[in-house]
């Protein structure tokens, strides 16, 4: 329960952070449009360079947890889609915060969680494991909002390709991806840069949840909150069990992918939200609780991993 808590309190202490800076108007209103804009365009791109180009993958079972990962990725996909076409109430915005509130995951919990409980070998198959994750997932969410927030043209396969190269998330996979595979290496200067980029946009990004946050918003958001919650907790940790059993995944492994699938979702779903046309409040809302929910539902699911 310590390596849950040390994990998760600090990103609950910067939304709350975030909650009381904008309740005391200690910064000014136009400063968190600004931060947003600054996290989404340049520090979570830096982030997910750094990350995604210096991983070694040749002395772990990366096939094999790359085929776990991504299925349950695709499956979690698949559940949110399939709710929504049963209950087509939900508008478009809704939907989208609704999706990456259950498939997306808090890449530092994770990590964290992983190295707390399984040393450095849980530490380089997690980051192997979200490696894999992070490049399908922002395909899927961009997708998603390219294709539920439709404005007068409708929805075009021409309009969905121009926003998933546009969008500076895809392009930091795309860019971390290329280098890794090629074999290239960042000088250290700039991997320095991008690394300190990238550590920033943790903390800014969680502040801006907190801004956003309003009590109120939990009941007129209640129905995106349980089914995202019931994905994220329930259906994503036994997806990620299953495959990695049949595939054959080690102990350890098996381990960590569950663990990528037990954590709440990531706070870059709020940036994301907000610069792309999201219901930004419902996803607020979805972050805050699903974080404070997964104090509870974590020692569980580690209690039956042992």
């Amino acid at each position: 329960m310590i390596s849950i808590s040390d994990a998760l309190t600090p990103v609950l202490a910067m939304i709350v952070v975030g909650f009381l800076l904008q309740r005391t108007n200690f910064l000014h209103p136009s400063f968190w449009p600004s931060a947003e804009k600054l996290t989404y365009f340049l520090l979570m791109p830096a982030a997910l360079i750094h990350s995604l180009a210096a991983k070694k993958i040749s002395d772990l079972p990366w096939l094999k947890m790359l085929l776990t990962v991504e299925g349950a990725v695709a499956a979690s996909a698949l559940l949110v889609l399939l709710w929504w076409l049963s209950d087509r109430r939900m508008g478009g915005p809704a939907f989208t915060s609704l999706f990456q509130g259950g498939v997306r995951f808090n890449t530092f919990v994770a990590l964290a969680l992983s190295e707390n409980l399984f040393g450095n070998e849980g530490l380089m198959l997690a980051a192997l494991g979200a490696g894999f994750m992070i490049v399908l997932i922002n395909i899927l969410c961009v997708s998603v909002f390219s294709v539920a927030v439709t404005k007068d043209d409708g929805v075009s396969l021409t309009r969905i390709v121009g926003d998933l190269a546009r969008n500076p998330l895809i392009l930091g996979c795309v860019i971390g991806v290329g280098v890794n595979v090629l074999g290239l290496k960042i000088p250290k200067a700039i991997d320095g840069v991008l690394m300190l980029g990238g550590k920033a946009a943790f903390p800014i990004g969680l502040m801006a949840v907190g801004a956003a946050y309003r009590a109120g918003y939990m009941r007129a958001h209640w129905q995106s909150l349980v089914v995202s919650s019931t994905i994220q907790f329930l259906c994503k940790p036994a997806i990620a069990w299953g495959l990695a059993t049949y595939l054959g995944l080690p102990g350890v492994a098996t381990g960590v992918a569950v663990l990528l699938f037990s954590v709440p979702t990531a706070p870059t779903a709020y940036i994301l939200s907000r610069q792309m046309g999201g219901d930004h409040n419902s996803m607020a809302t979805i972050i805050t609780v699903q974080t404070c929910l997964s104090f509870f539902t974590l020692p569980l699911t580690i209690a039956l991993l042992r």
